[in-house]
């Protein structure tokens, strides 16, 4: 089964961990193994594309 980012986008997360999330979309759940990742929050959180990064 090949998911990608777009197939999480809409679904909730209904628990983590140190390393991994669980995303509920409709009747699914999907695990999500995270070993590195960054996260930034942006000047404009209304508008995802072209926003100014802090």
């Amino acid at each position: 089964m090949a998911v990608t980012l777009k197939d999480l986008v809409g679904g909730s997360i209904v628990g983590s961990g140190s390393d991994f999330i669980v995303i509920q979309k409709d009747k699914k759940r999907l695990l999500v193994e995270i070993t590195s990742f960054r996260v930034q929050e942006l000047k404009n959180a209304g508008t995802p594309y072209g926003s100014q990064i802090d």
